[in-house]
């Protein structure tokens, strides 16, 4: 929606701080927050603005992104009196681009609504480079009419996204994402060690393989350097 121009993001790391960078490509008012206080200075010298608090960062947004390492760190920055949900003004988005565990998204999107909230469950998947360019997949979970609102934001940061079904789906697409990624893994580490044993030039055997359908079933493939996964 167009009136949702002010952004507050929480948690600029190696993957927030390129997606908070690419709101204020996409024209969005940007506040971010960061335990380490340099990476948000990092945003505010790509035109966004720097916060000292979660509280200070979500006092006037219209959608609140959170983007950490685990549960646990998602339950640290909404919850408390410092947090998202105490500070948030009612009837923000909140989108959470965390990879946590479905049954916590649950209960912290109970939370939410009760503290007047809209939330979003919506893990991404694409990595560094998917971030830095902005061609991410999005998974979101949670009320389609709340989807529909942060369209135009998803779509600074995403390429790929889609509503998945009520709050937690998101994250549990996002686990079967990662199901499918660590079995393709171990079946790339069996045929190395395969071609190894038989003598073959690995790395021509890969990049052979990467052409064919081997990599067009996986997300996971050789990109001539190494390894990459989505």
């Amino acid at each position: 929606m167009s009136e949702n121009k002010n952004v507050a993001f929480i948690g600029l790391g190696i993957m927030g701080l390129p997606m908070a960078k690419n709101l204020v490509k996409a024209g969005f008012q940007v506040t971010g927050y960061n335990r380490s206080p340099e990476k948000a200075q990092d945003l505010a010298s790509a035109g966004g603005t720097a916060a000292a608090s979660v509280a200070e960062a979500v006092a006037n947004a219209d959608v609140v992104i959170t983007m950490v390492p685990d549960s646990p760190d998602v339950e640290a920055v909404v919850g408390g009196a410092d947090g998202v949900f105490a500070n948030a003004k009612k009837g923000a988005l909140w989108i959470d681009n965390s990879t946590i565990r479905p049954d916590v998204a649950v209960v912290l999107a109970d939370d939410a609504r009760a503290a007047g909230l809209r939330p979003l469950d919506g893990p991404v998947s694409g990595g560094e480079a998917g971030a830095i360019d902005g061609v991410l997949s999005i998974m979101v979970g949670g009320e389609k009419a709340d989807f529909d609102d942060a369209e135009t934001v998803l779509n600074a940061i995403g390429k790929t996204i889609v509503h998945v079904g009520p709050s937690g789906s998101g994250q549990t697409v996002k686990a079967a994402n990662q199901l499918i990624v660590a079995s393709n893994i171990q079946a790339l580490s069996e045929a190395v060690v395969f071609l190894e044993a038989y003598g073959v030039d690995t790395q021509a055997a890969l990049a052979v393989l990467g052409g064919g359908l081997a990599v067009l079933t996986t997300e996971v493939g050789y990109a001539g350097s190494g390894w990459k996964s989505s």
